[in-house]
């Protein structure tokens, strides 16, 4: 690893990874509703398409951890713990920051602004 740019460069580098990161859950997210929602798969189900999906191009830490996530039973009610989970995310601001120093650049991030907007929804429902 080798420093790059000035003091600070860091924390922006940090900031925008943070937001690309938002994008691809938001991805994950609309990937997985539609199987749910428009297709009525299980969660099982939809667990073994990710697992599916992370032997190939889409091989990401974040494929893998949702279909682990997706796979996993609440011990405690038997159901797919993602049926008991709350349905909320929260923010800590990188999102929204990146959002806004696009914003002030002039560069459009539309999939990073509206992650950034369902993090918000989700977080005040």
């Amino acid at each position: 690893m080798h420093a790059r740019g000035p003091g600070g460069a860091g924390h922006f580098v940090k900031m925008v990874h943070n937001g690309i990161e938002y994008a691809d859950m938001q991805l994950i997210a609309e990937a997985y509703d539609l199987l749910r929602q428009g297709l009525g798969a299980s969660a099982a189900q939809i667990a073994e398409v990710f697992a599916a999906w992370n032997t190939g191009d889409l091989e990401s830490f974040l494929i893998e951890i949702t279909a682990d996530v997706l796979g996993h039973v609440d011990a405690a009610t038997g159901q797919g713990f993602v049926d008991v989970v709350a349905d909320a995310a929260e923010q800590k601001g990188t999102g929204r920051w990146t959002v806004q120093n696009a914003l002030d650049l002039g560069v459009p991030i539309t999939g990073i602004a509206e992650a950034t907007f369902a993090r918000a929804l989700s977080g005040s429902a």
